[in-house]
């Protein structure tokens, strides 16, 4: 052990020790050599992988020493960002083989120095000591040096990084706790994908910068290796179909608004939310340009997009003898163009969009596209479907012979009617092992695997979908997925990692926390001993009761079956932010009583500390809200009941009820930043604004910021046109949008249930809903200013609403 005295130059001398040791670990990275090679697998023993996919994973080993540098100074910087610049100076970070064994790992240590400090020129001599920590992170990559750094974090500091709020009670450098023993943990999934193509229309549509670096950051950290990289494509489509000779207005007619372009890039919409400017296609180019270059240095391998066939009507007018049909509609909307594969104009867009992404983007030979997510394809004929996929592989590989085609499997179970085995098993026949890799899309719930035959050999991930739309609520299925990947892993060679593709993110954490740990856990973990130390982490300190309620929430609220999570499509619909109606039926899976009892819990807790968390205070409020929730549907029924009866008493009494319950539930949102309309629709009005000219809040409305606000609500709100079959699929249970769409919505139903026994007539269903028609239209084109900030703190405000309404 080292030995400092301290004295007036002391601390001098300690930061230039440390500054030399940190300028000599980057010098000694500098001075590695790595072999060649490695494992991804260790239990694979097919000779298929000796492909593409496979020598793609193998290249971050032959990467060069400025290559591993560049990915070491990403988590430097991650550190700093996470806590200073003095932090690091704390951290070393290597990137080297593993001693132990092969493949991916991370290893985590740390080495004490002793600080002497002496008594001065007191009589009596006094002196004592203390202990300075280093923490070496040791692994093969910068994304697992990230992950190392995570396991640190969360199982030595106790510390939570989380879309809803952060805990970190270490402060300073000589708070960093000591490992007692080196801990080694190999990687043994491969990849490590993120992301979904429709969480770039219900979650980050509208970020900048600086949200994109801390969610990259988060990826870094959870060990995401492959994430899907989707902004600013319109900018590649644009040149491209200029260069083929259409006009700027025929390629945004066919473009959609800024929130519906997941889905113009997966041909299921054409043009609505439209037209995008050539202003947003230029940020969002270069904002992608800024996210592929942080993903690169952390060492990833960003998943760009592909051409599926999916093109502007008017091409036809430039290319009349092109093979193009018109596919089916989806929800309601027209059907949308698509170019077959063999057509020769195919293999030109694809060779054209594929060296223009190149140009502008670079590649890591990766790309997605889905030709037929929920459409149905011209034929179910075996030839042609196997021709399809054929060709669309080829033809990307003429651009780049390094292609590796990611498809979401989405389709499958989607429509297992038209995807029965035959026509499954005749198109994954027409792409050689190793030139696709699947990505089984809700294994958490109905997983493609088990009916496809492990993908007929195509390499697969294991991907919880959980979320649909950002749907508020709380909900998952923690022994499932903390233990089924596993179990897939054992069944399945060719399953060669796990993935998060949610529609949207920033909601359920603790669900996420898991599944990331699932990328580098062989076996399931204790659940009671995980939660609880999910508790200390997420809080900052142990309280047995907050442990005991969590206890139960994972075999209750986050374990629902298979069949309840399918039939709700992820969480359970929250009454309130549906369009009103008398036949609602009952979609919990739990006894409303397990979170009243939770929420008495959490509003009994009085820790200074545990209170002034973040953390702690956004699970209060989503506590309260999911009670709320919950409540709402209670007294629901006792309404239709009361309804039923005639019992115009009863029937107003509860209407109040339910009033005042949308009115605490937007109350309690107001607490939190997360949950603000008002930042939503301000980070999408900021798009219509050069970047270097920021307006204020109440200053940041006018005409030219219209069509971002119509995006920005109509995609939580109505989805579409007034009569769409989405309408409130992407619900939020937000500040603003509970107290003034939600709301009203309900304040016209309930006049009108009240009038309607009162006159001693039937419930007229399709003149409420025209009524409530015109009102959700009228509030989607409307500019109000919504507050960003939050107001009052959750703890008080959910006590306060719990001495009202007494449901406990």
């Amino acid at each position: 052990m080292i030995k400092f005295n301290r004295s007036k130059f002391g601390s001098i001398l300690i930061l230039t020790f440390l500054l030399i040791n940190y300028s000599r670990s980057i010098q000694f990275n500098n001075q590695i050599n790595f072999k060649d090679g490695n494992e991804v697998l260790n239990n694979v023993e097919d000779k298929r992988f000796n492909n593409v996919l496979l020598d793609l994973h193998m290249e971050r080993d032959g990467s060069s020493n400025v290559d591993k540098n560049k990915q070491i100074s990403a988590v430097y910087g991650l550190i700093e960002r996470l806590f200073n610049f003095e932090m690091t100076l704390f951290f070393k970070l290597k990137i080297e083989e593993s001693q132990w064994m092969t493949g991916e790992y991370y290893e985590i240590s740390t080495e004490s120095i002793e600080e002497k400090y002496s008594g001065g020129l007191s009589t009596v001599s006094r002196s004592s000591t203390k202990n300075i920590t280093f923490v070496t992170i040791r692994a093969d990559s910068g994304v697992n040096l990230a992950m190392g750094l995570q396991y640190y974090l969360k199982y030595y500091c106790f510390c939570s990084y989380t879309w809803s709020g952060d805990q970190c009670s270490i402060k300073s450098f000589n708070q960093l706790p000591i490992v007692p023993e080196s801990v080694s943990i190999p990687v043994i999934s491969a990849y490590r994908y993120y992301m979904n193509v429709c969480t770039f229309g219900y979650s980050t549509t509208w970020w900048n910068w600086s949200r994109w670096e801390r969610e990259i950051d988060w990826m870094a950290l959870n060990g995401y290796n492959l994430p899907l990289a989707f902004v600013g494509q319109e900018y590649i489509w644009y040149r491209v179909f200029s260069d083929l000779g259409l006009s700027f207005q025929q390629i945004t007619d066919w473009l959609t608004g800024p929130a519906f372009l997941p889905w113009n890039r997966m041909g299921n919409v054409n043009g609505w939310g439209g037209p995008i400017t050539m202003d947003w296609i230029e940020k969002q180019r270069d904002l992608q340009i800024k996210i592929l270059e942080r993903m690169r240095q952390y060492g990833m391998k960003p998943v760009l997009p592909g051409f599926a066939g999916h093109i502007p009507g008017a091409i036809q007018q430039l290319y009349p003898q092109a093979n193009i049909s018109v596919l089916s509609t989806w929800c309601n909307f027209n059907g949308t163009f698509y170019l077959e594969s063999t057509d020769p104009l195919f293999a030109k867009i694809t060779t054209m969009f594929i060296g223009e992404l190149i140009d502008v983007f670079g590649t890591d030979h990766f790309y997605n596209f889905d030709p037929f997510n929920e459409l149905e394809p011209p034929s179910n004929d075996t030839h042609y479907l196997r021709q399809t996929s054929q060709s669309m592989y080829e033809n990307v590989l003429m651009a780049d012979p390094k292609a590796i085609w990611v498809l979401q499997g989405w389709f499958i179970v989607d429509a297992p009617e038209f995807w029965q085995a035959n026509q499954t098993q005749a198109w994954f026949s027409g792409v050689p092992i190793g030139g696709l890799l699947v990505l089984d899309l809700w294994s958490d719930v109905i997983p493609g695997w088990t009916t496809t035959n492990y993908y007929y050999g195509h390499y697969w991930v294991w991907c919880m979908l959980h979320n649909f739309g950002g749907r508020s609520g709380m909900y998952g299925r923690l022994p499932w997925i903390s233990s089924n990947p596993i179990t897939a892993r054992g069944l399945s060679p060719n399953m060669v990692g796990i993935g998060l593709t949610p529609e949207a993110i920033e909601q359920n954490v603790v669900v996420y926390d898991m599944m990331s740990e699932m990328s580098w856990r062989s076996t399931p973990p204790n659940l009671t001993e995980w939660i609880t130390q999910y508790t200390h982490r997420r809080y900052g300190k142990l309280i047995p009761e907050i442990v005991d309620v969590w206890i139960t929430l994972i075999n209750t609220v986050f374990n629902a079956t298979a069949t309840t999570a399918r039939a709700n499509m992820g969480a359970p619909e929250s009454f309130i932010a549906l369009r009103p109606q008398l036949t609602f039926g009952n979609n919990s899976f739990y006894n409303p009583s397990i979170l009243y009892s939770a929420w008495n819990v959490f509003s009994l807790v009085d820790d200074p500390y545990v209170i002034s968390t973040e953390t702690f205070e956004f699970d209060i409020s989503e506590f309260t809200m999911q009670s709320l929730s919950n409540y709402f549907m209670q007294q629901y029924f006792l309404l239709v009941k009361a309804y039923n009866a005639s019992d115009i008493q009863t029937l107003s009494t509860v209407s109040i009820e339910l009033l005042d319950i949308i009115n605490y539930m937007d109350m309690i949102a107001s607490t939190q930043g997360s949950l603000q309309l008002g930042l939503w629709t301000y980070r999408a009005r900021l798009w219509a604004y050069p970047t270097n000219d920021i307006p204020t809040l109440q200053n940041s409305s006018n005409s030219n910021t219209a069509p971002y606000e119509f995006n920005a609500r109509n995609v939580l709100t109505l989805w579409g046109p007034s009569n769409s079959v989405l309408h409130d699929y992407a619900f939020k249970l937000w500040s603003g949008l509970v107290s003034d769409f939600y709301s009203p919505r309900w304040e016209l139903f309930l006049k009108s249930l009240v009038q309607s026994v009162e006159n001693h007539k039937p419930f007229n269903k399709d003149s409420f809903n025209s009524m409530v028609e015109n009102l959700e239209e009228q509030w989607v084109i409307q500019q109000t200013i919504y507050p960003t900030i939050p107001v009052g703190q959750a703890y008080n405000t959910s006590k306060y609403i719990q001495s009202h309404l007494k449901i406990i």
